[in-house]
């Protein structure tokens, strides 16, 4: 059973945790602190799974608490649930807490974002991997993205636009400013999908100060990292271009090149302890590990961050789309052909098995005769790129 432990310092906010969270008793462990000194007794005693705190406590306040948890629990999963946010606090909070739930707000929103890491945990083969996952507050960009978006960030004349285009461009830099603009920190009134509605709701003022001011975004080193960067990007481009070939609305449109995006997140979560982006990094020291676990990585530190839970299914899946809840040409099934496509050497044999697609998915939806113009317009996609010197 999974055990919850709750901290705030007013024992009527604590009350009402408690009424909130009465139907749940048969299916969690619940306590309730006042203090984080408390709660770390209590962690000491009996470790949890998720911790729940506030923000403003006397003594240790909640980021330090978190902090402190983060030091000796990695894998316990950390919700800050507050209704006071300064920008210095929120700062603190974006690398130490996985989500930000304000309060006063409604209960299901808590019970949910528990829930998730719940459901996430069963991604994960062992410990080992949420102590990994665990351990990240903001993943490492890749220093030729770092640089640019640093550089350009110090320009008078930089736009939102300019910022978009480096940033959507970057893994790392993707999932920190999703995370961030939509969680409660920021207050969004609908879940953001896009880095340029994400660039555009925060504005380059609040953006300079996040980047150049607090350091949401770190290089990295840089082996292996140039690969992922390119192959994610381009696998991006092809999930656009598919989902714009198939006539989808334009929020999937959003949504496919987001998702494709971050599909291998889970590499850079591996690479922010090696260094690398394809190295060993389990126990058993053998980089199929990273191959066999990277896609459940990704998938769990999505689900932590607070992300849609299409977006979560399609990077956890992106290798084993038949596992997928969904049905039709939904993202999970549009990323992994276009990571399928993005892998492809500029041979003109479009061979599902010879691609690496997973074998009868095309035919059990009735789209094999589709990979051909999804290839064409992948292609025309490159071929434009190529063309207007984009690299």
């Amino acid at each position: 059973m999974m055990r919850i432990v709750f901290v705030d310092d007013d024992v009527n906010v604590l009350h009402a945790l408690r009424r909130t969270m009465h139907s749940m008793r048969s299916e969690w462990t619940m306590e309730y602190v006042t203090s984080g000194p408390e709660a770390l007794q209590s962690l000491a005693k009996t470790p949890a799974e998720v911790i729940v705190s506030d923000m403003r406590m006397p003594g240790m306040d909640g980021w330090q608490l978190l902090a402190e948890v983060k030091t000796l629990y990695p894998q316990t999963v950390r919700l800050v649930l507050s209704g006071y946010a300064d920008s210095g606090s929120i700062m603190r909070l974006v690398g130490t807490a996985h989500q930000y739930i304000a309060k006063p707000g409604e209960s299901m929103i808590l019970k949910t974002a528990i829930a998730q890491t719940q459901l996430m945990r069963g991604l994960l083969a062992n410990d080992e991997l949420a102590f990994l996952v665990g351990n990240v507050g903001t993943l490492p960009s890749f220093p030729k993205a770092f640089q640019e978006i640093s550089s350009c960030l110090r320009q008078p004349n930089a736009t939102v636009t300019d910022a978009a285009r480096i940033i959507s461009r970057d893994v790392a830099m993707t999932a920190n400013i999703m995370k961030l603009v939509n969680s409660a920190f920021f207050g969004a009134r609908r879940q953001v999908a896009s880095v340029d509605r994400a660039v555009a709701f925060l504005g380059l003022d609040t953006l300079t100060a996040l980047v150049l001011g607090h350091g949401l975004f770190q290089s990295a080193g840089s082996n292996g990292m140039e690969a992922l960067w390119q192959h994610s990007f381009k696998t991006a481009m092809a999930a656009r271009a598919i989902a714009i070939h198939e006539k989808l609305p334009a929020h999937r449109v959003e949504e496919a090149f987001l998702t494709g995006m971050l599909h291998d997140v889970g590499r850079v979560v591996f690479a922010t302890r090696t260094g690398k982006a394809s190295a060993p990094a389990t126990s058993d020291g053998t980089a199929e590990q990273i191959e066999k676990h990277h896609a459940d990585v990704g998938g769990y530190l999505l689900g932590l961050w607070g992300f849609p839970s299409q977006v979560v299914a399609a990077v956890a899946l992106h290798h084993t789309p038949s596992r997928r809840a969904d049905a039709g040409l939904d993202s999970t099934v549009l990323v992994h052909i276009a990571d399928r496509l993005a892998q492809r050497q500029g041979e003109s044999l479009l061979d599902p098995k010879a691609l690496g697609i997973e074998p009868g998915l095309l035919e059990s939806l009735g789209l094999t005769d589709r990979l051909p113009p999804w290839a064409a317009a992948v292609d025309a996609i490159e071929d434009q790129q190529k063309t207007s010197g984009t690299n």
